[in-house]
């Protein structure tokens, strides 16, 4: 009996205190309370993310130096793989967040999602990763190039201090269109959004367990806004089907350059279950969307093309983010973000709701497209339309495949020569090959051919480009015999011509004499290099460079001061410029000058010249006087001139004009120098010069 009773008192207190518990708990009986307990730190001891980003500079290494605390939360860890040796934290005293680089694999099983922690700052580092501000531990100079060093998994525990767990992580509400600077490494939630390219076999990403790839999927809203969703191909979700219906995606947000990017942290931070909206509309036609742009459209409608690829990337005479497509009688030609390939014959689907319009040189392109929304249907081919030179309307043929029989290629030796023409009873036109494909060093095959091609627009005019050299059937290789041939392709026949198997060697050419005190030095109707007089004005195009190769004109100077980069030849289109930039350099700095012949400002004044810059990060042209070169640009004293120069407002790979700038102030007998300045690691930025002319 004894027994029973202290059994009975033992259940009914229990109860009582089970009552006693749950009467205290506030929320919903399945959010338990945060677990734990924070360090004895004291509030005069933390600070906020605001006062560690005043010691931020993008695209330098800083040292924090506070001897403080960043008391914050960790909204993403590593758990499914979409974040490698990262965690994710936001700040408890701002909006602001940051990525912190850890060199610890399993990360989560320590911090995970609604822990907090305490960052110890003094002995850490802050800088960026193509603009995502990140916090690490001093610089790794491992590889090729500096980056931000991981915080050792040794130093771990005393640098980011345990606090409690369990607490809950609440997003922000934002929009695609209002994500700003404040919100990158913070979590968001976004409603009302859906993928752009869906279907049975869209996955998040390539999850080939030999070969995984990460791979970008477009996130759209119902006003077509859209953005990034990065996915890692070592994602536990990375084979998974994409959820093709509409709903709310919770994400961190971030920044690679200049595109807006989101990464989940897993599957369960999408919630797609309502039905989809007006993004991805039905099929389109390639004639209805150039249609579309010829009544004004700046967007593309909304729907998917489905066509062959015409071009051909393998053989690379086509750039390597540009495939050109054909439906039907129409083409065009899609312009992707980075580099694609997509073989020959192969017919594609893509959703282009939404996307861009833009005119290269006149041709009509699809910009702005990302890889991962091409979809493989299969092989296809497309028949060439059988024309004749004079029938070759760019109006009706622009992007498609053309064939032209019984014609002969003009102005070789090589496919590569800028006089190459295709020619046949009705007329001749430009034949186009890039100095990168595979065949431009091939001789031209001479006596009658078929040629398939590709019909394009350039701004001096139609041309064709084929797309390997099985699309040329016939002809042998040229003659150098043949005195109505011109086998090297300097626009000169064999017969008339002194060397008409050297295209660097003709009457009119440029040359060197040997004699320092003469410019522009040409090869008379012998062949014989005849010098210039000195101090006389100059044109300087650049035509006589070779792509990709330092630049050597007789009567010029290209000095490197600081590294060992100097200004190069560039070929674009069929145009050759000079070009300077510090992409990829590994020197701690970068001064390279390109310096003019000296010119009497008596004679010829006036200085005018073209520039352009693409991939902007900083102004690293400009442009300088003197009259008293030593031959060393760094002990040589300039002025600097004001002439009008590309910078970061202007559009890129776009030549702007210098103006006519007088040369007579910087006195009588000047030389002109163009200076370009880098830094492989921050200043990048890409400058471009062409025709260069004092009169």
């Amino acid at each position: 009996m004894k027994s029973l009773i202290v059994k009975s008192i033992f259940i009914i207190l229990s109860i009582v205190s089970i009552a006693g518990i749950t009467g205290c708990l506030k929320g919903e009986f399945d959010t338990p309370p945060a677990g734990g307990a924070d360090p004895d730190i004291s509030a005069d001891e933390i600070v906020s993310l605001t006062e560690v980003f005043a010691k931020y500079v993008p695209g330098q290494y800083s040292p924090i130096g506070i001897d403080k605390y960043l008391k914050a939360l960790v909204v993403a860890d590593d758990r499914s793989g979409n974040f490698y040796k990262t965690l994710i934290l936001e700040d408890e005293n701002s909006d602001l967040g940051i990525a912190v680089l850890i060199d610890e694999n399993e990360i989560h099983s320590q911090y995970s999602v609604g822990r907090r922690v305490f960052l110890k700052l003094k002995d850490l580092t802050i800088s960026d990763y193509n603009g995502l501000p990140q916090i690490g531990m001093g610089i790794d100079n491992s590889g090729t190039s500096p980056r931000l060093g991981y915080i050792p998994s040794a130093l771990l525990g005393e640098v980011l201090i345990k606090g409690q767990f369990g607490i809950p992580v609440i997003p922000k509400l934002k929009t695609i269109s209002n994500l700003g600077i404040n919100d990158l490494n913070t979590l968001i939630k976004l409603e009302g959004v859906q993928f752009r390219t869906v279907g049975p076999t869209i996955t998040y990403a390539d999850n080939n367990p030999t070969s995984p790839v990460t791979i970008n999927q477009i996130l759209a809203d119902c006003s077509n806004n859209q953005i990034i969703v990065r996915n890692s191909g070592y994602a536990d979700f990375a084979g998974d089907i994409l959820p093709d219906k509409n709903g709310s995606l919770t994400a961190v947000y971030s920044i690679f350059r200049d595109d807006k990017q989101l990464f989940i942290r897993e599957t369960t931070d999408i919630v797609f279950d309502k039905e989809r909206c007006g993004g991805a509309g039905g099929r389109l036609t390639v004639e209805s969307v150039r249609t579309a742009f010829a009544g004004g459209a700046a967007a593309v409608p909304n729907g998917y093309l489905q066509a062959v690829v015409i071009s051909d990337a393998v053989n690379a005479n086509i750039q390597n983010q540009n495939l050109t497509v054909q439906d039907g009688d129409y083409g065009i030609i899609l312009r992707f973000k980075s580099a694609i390939s997509v073989p020959v014959n192969t017919e594609i689907k893509i959703d282009v709701s939404g996307a861009k319009f833009e005119e290269f040189s006149k041709v009509l392109q699809i910009s702005d497209l990302v890889n991962a929304t091409v979809e493989v249907l299969g092989n296809k081919t497309v028949t060439p339309k059988l024309v004749t030179v004079a029938n070759l309307d760019v109006s009706k043929f622009e992007s498609t495949l053309v064939k032209i029989a019984d014609a002969e290629i003009t102005g070789g030796p090589k496919y590569s020569a800028t006089n190459v023409k295709v020619k046949d009873a009705s007329g001749e036109i430009q034949l186009f090959t890039r100095t990168a494909a595979l065949f431009s060093g091939q001789n031209v095959q001479t006596g009658k051919v078929t040629i398939t091609a590709i019909l394009s627009e350039f701004t001096s005019g139609s041309q064709l480009s084929i797309r390997n050299l099985n699309d040329v059937e016939g002809g042998t290789p040229c003659d150098v015999n043949v005195s109505t041939s011109d086998c090297d392709g300097d626009g000169i026949q064999n017969g008339q011509d002194c060397a008409p198997a050297n295209g660097a060697i003709f009457p009119g050419g440029p040359c060197d004499d040997g004699n320092a005190g003469t410019v522009n030095d040409v090869y008379n109707a012998t062949c014989q290099c005849a010098g210039g007089a000195p101090g006389n004005g100059f044109e300087e195009s650049f035509s006589g460079q070779t792509n990709n190769v330092d630049i050597a004109i007789s009567g010029w100077e290209n000095v490197a001061v600081k590294g060992t980069r100097k200004w190069q030849g560039k070929l674009f289109s069929g145009n050759l410029y000079a070009q300077s930039t510090a992409f990829n350099d590994t020197a701690p700095a970068m001064e390279t000058w390109l310096i003019t012949p000296e010119v009497d400002t008596d004679i010829t004044p006036v200085l005018s010249f073209e520039s352009a810059k693409a991939f902007w990060v900083h102004d690293g042209l400009s442009v300088w006087a003197t009259t008293n070169y030593t031959g060393n640009p760094a002990t040589t004293t300039w002025t600097k001139i004001n002439a009008r120069i590309a910078v970061t407002t202007d559009p890129d790979n776009t030549f702007i004009p210098s103006g006519d700038n007088n040369l007579k102030p910087f006195g009588a007998r000047v030389r002109i120098g163009f200076k370009y300045e880098g830094s492989g690691g921050t200043n990048t930025s890409t400058f471009r010069i062409d025709n260069v002319k004092v009169k």
